[in-house]
């Protein structure tokens, strides 16, 4: 401290007068300040090296560069402050009282910026993790996805919030904190990236409807260019369960990107409906006769 540097430097001089008093504390002065310097001229440098180090580790290491720019900024800032407190209390600053108000200070701030640093964190473990990545698509969570369709194609990554375009073409930007509070479903993964789709329709349960409906079925599906015919597994017409009025066929096919999924289902569905119709082959739905009506019950199909 000063008092303890006054001392040593100036023994034998305390007690005499006043301007020998003076002089030496103007001479510890100038060592204090030259210390200070001194502390800045060999921390800045360190500051630096310290700094183009992480960069260089960065560029070994794969990772998000938002998430890179944010950890240098973070490790920038942290040796500053480290380093002006250090110089602080070569002045004779009391240090203590700097660190007591920046903990305060930092309470408050992390209380009244909760939300905030809950959506840094979440955009930080989102960048690390790599659950999904610009240009996947991924299902929305619940409260968004009823009110701006359920899937949508990632945008852009940010440390607070992540941007969304839904099916419906609304551009969504939503708080990271809600992305990795629950389970990420994401359509678009690099590992065996074929989804399967699966369509179910009721037939009238004759044998030879289904049967005929079977081998139909079966044309369709592997007739159409964008449905998977090898892997992972070939397409397939199921006999589910028996319904309360007819047998549940369940066609099951892959395609090999999910903008193909609803489209291709739109394909089989029309396909299905024409080829039914051609074959004379009857889907089953449920009747009501009103006896009084002129109806012949043989035009039903009974």
């Amino acid at each position: 401290s000063f008092d303890i540097d006054m001392d040593i430097q100036c023994d034998g001089v305390l007690g005499t007068n006043v301007a020998e008093i003076l002089d030496c504390g103007a001479s510890i002065l100038e060592i204090t300040i030259v210390k200070a310097i001194l502390t800045l001229v060999i921390g800045y440098p360190v500051i630096i090296f310290v700094t183009a180090q992480i960069a260089r580790f960065f560029e070994r290491v794969d990772l998000d560069e938002t998430v890179e720019m944010f950890i240098q900024k973070v490790a920038k800032v942290t040796m500053w402050m480290l380093l002006l407190i250090t110089v602080s209390g070569t002045l004779g600053v009391d240090v203590s009282a700097i660190l007591a108000g920046l903990g305060i200070a930092g309470l408050a701030l992390a209380f009244a910026a909760q939300d905030t640093l809950s959506n840094v964190v979440g955009g930080v473990f989102i960048m690390i993790d790599r659950p999904f990545k610009v240009g996947d698509r991924i299902k929305l969570p619940t409260k968004i996805g009823s009110q701006y369709s359920s899937w949508g194609d990632v945008k852009e990554i940010g440390l607070r919030t992540t941007t969304v375009r839904s099916t419906d073409g609304v551009i969504v930007t939503i708080p990271n904190k809600s992305l990795i509070g629950g389970p990420i479903v994401n359509f678009s993964h690099d590992r065996d990236a074929a989804l399967r789709v699966r369509l179910r329709i009721g037939l009238t349960p004759v044998w030879s409807n289904v049967q005929k409906a079977e081998d139909v079925v079966n044309e369709i599906v592997k007739a159409h260019p964008d449905i998977n015919q090898e892997k992972p597994k070939p397409p397939q017409a199921v006999l589910r369960d028996f319904g309360d009025q007819d047998v549940i066929m369940e066609i099951r096919f892959y395609v090999s990107q999910p903008k193909k999924m609803r489209p291709t289902k739109s394909d089989v569905v029309k396909e299905v409906l024409r080829r039914f119709e051609e074959e004379k082959i009857s889907l089953a739905f449920p009747v009501r006769v009103n006896m009084n009506a002129d109806v012949d019950i043989k035009d039903l199909g009974f």
